[in-house]
């Protein structure tokens, strides 16, 4: 199986360098940094399984194919060679993981959803248009299995989250740059991004905003406060660019991401302070035509997108319980808007919860938002964990410790708040990011619980056995 392991690296390898010598000038780093990336991902994941979920997420989520696709020519689909990677690796290291993983709610519910697709898929009124979306959600939900197995620290999670925040602000950086140094250019309005339109684009860059908040107030000190400095930059930089989608949905579901984390962060004199300094920036930022925009939400009766949106979500609401168990297939219901008082033709449902629940049946819409809400429940529970740990009074610098780590909890909440709200404007089930936000969620607790023992300096027996409802400095233990 080794064996095999490496002769399928070296054909990776190989392929990536072809690649490579094909392009020439400017180009040549695109391509570099890509091949870079992935060989390391590769050699990582060799050691273990977690370096090519990393590498898988990154490419997910920075989608490099269509931010320079005047660099790479598409001969190698990037994130498939990566999701090929991480399975690889994670069956060579099978025994392994399955000794020592636990084998969390959230993956149950992930392979009951996915058993529900398959099903869906094998009845759709269309096999072909299901077929090549189910291929595309088998991925996604094969690698957040693998991810939910392979997790097994604190700090893979807070390395998952850093990636959120440098890839959505590299993003985020690239489309001001376009704005601010290249004559006004709003490619992100008129083209979207990644193979969004302009309100998938938003919805993507409003997802990085949280974690901005988290590592901004980072318990590092001296030197090392320059990257939280950066944070808050990148945050400010996602918000703007989400302001130049122009997606209505966007902006507002950033808004509640926002104060989602301004409700629940401590103390808040800290909060309110962030508020007004917020409202401020943004009073600056939000132009004329910005403002306009966001404000004409309040006229959704009058509104000819906001009506032609309520009409596809009745002709959805009309076919889900026309096939309540198993739906039309995976995007088949998109035929038969028009039949049920859609404007057009193929019409999308433009609601994630209804676009499930007419393609997929009521069962897996169900699932799906249980899952969402088993997500939410997961991260305040790793919170709550936290918050219980603080109030025993650690010494400072484990204190802090233990407050950013619950302040990562919060954004990562926050970020799958803002997909669920903007979830009802948009119908994007196949998209990553939320995805890897259930896989956090799934194994929070359980590496939260592990890393405050840590933190307390408690070994794994005292943690099983000493009675203490609440860990203090050197002694206690957390909740099971």
């Amino acid at each position: 199986m080794i064996k095999f392991g490496l002769n399928s690296l070296t054909t990776l390898l190989s392929e990536i360098g072809t690649h490579s010598s094909k392009v020439e000038g400017n180009a040549m780093k695109q391509v570099t940094l890509l091949s870079l990336m992935t060989v390391l991902g590769a050699v990582g994941a060799m050691q273990t399984p977690f370096w090519g979920v990393l590498l898988y997420y990154t490419l997910a989520v920075l989608r490099p194919q269509h931010l320079w696709d005047w660099a790479l020519d598409g001969s190698i689909r990037w994130s498939f060679l990566a999701a090929v990677i991480t399975m690889l690796s994670f069956w060579l290291h099978l025994s392994r993981l399955v000794t020592r993983s636990a084998f969390n709610g959230m993956v149950t519910l992930i392979i009951l959803y996915a058993l529900l697709v398959m099903f869906s898929t094998i009845t759709a009124f269309n096999p072909q248009i299901a077929q090549g979306w189910a291929i595309e959600y088998a991925k996604i939900m094969v690698i957040a299995v693998i991810a939910s197995m392979v997790i097994e620290h604190f700090w893979q999670v807070k390395l998952l989250a850093l990636m959120m925040l440098l890839m959505l602000g590299y993003i985020a950086w690239e489309i001001n740059f376009l704005y601010f140094f290249q004559g006004g250019r709003l490619n992100i309005f008129h083209y979207g991004y990644g193979g969004l339109d302009n309100n998938g684009a938003g919805l993507l860059l409003a997802m990085g905003v949280p974690f901005a908040y988290c590592f901004a107030l980072s318990p590092e000190k001296g030197w090392r406060r320059f990257g939280a400095i950066g944070a808050a930059f990148l945050g400010l930089v996602m918000i703007h660019a989400v302001m130049m989608t122009y997606s209505r949905g966007a902006m507002l579901a950033t808004a509640v991401g926002i104060i989602w984390v301004l409700v629940h962060h401590r103390p808040r004199w800290q909060s309110a302070g962030a508020a007004i300094g917020l409202v401020l920036v943004l009073s600056v930022m939000a132009g004329p035509q910005i403002q306009e925009r966001f404000m004409s939400t309040t006229n959704f009766k009058t509104d000819a997108s906001a009506q032609s949106r309520l009409a596809s979500w009745s002709a959805a609401w009309q076919i889900a319980w026309e096939n309540p168990v198993l739906g039309k297939g995976i995007r088949n219901s998109n035929q038969y808007t028009r039949n049920f008082g859609a404007d057009y033709q193929g019409r999308t449902i433009h609601n994630q919860y209804l676009q499930i629940a007419a393609d997929t049946g009521i069962p897996a819409a169900t699932l799906y938002l249980f899952m969402l809400g088993f997500g939410l429940w997961n991260f305040r529970k790793a919170r709550t964990m936290c918050r219980d740990a603080i109030e025993d009074d650690p010494d400072d610098d484990v204190k802090r410790k233990i407050d950013h780590a619950s302040r990562i909890c919060l954004a990562a909440q926050a970020s799958l708040v803002i997909f669920i709200f903007d979830g009802m404007f948009l119908s994007l089930e196949m998209f990553e990011p939320p995805w890897l936000l259930l896989v956090m969620a799934g194994v929070l607790p359980r590496v939260m619980k592990a890393h405050l023992n840590q933190l307390c300096n408690l070994t794994e027996e005292e943690a099983e056995t000493v009675p203490v409802p609440r860990p203090q400095t050197n002694k206690g233990v957390m909740p099971a």
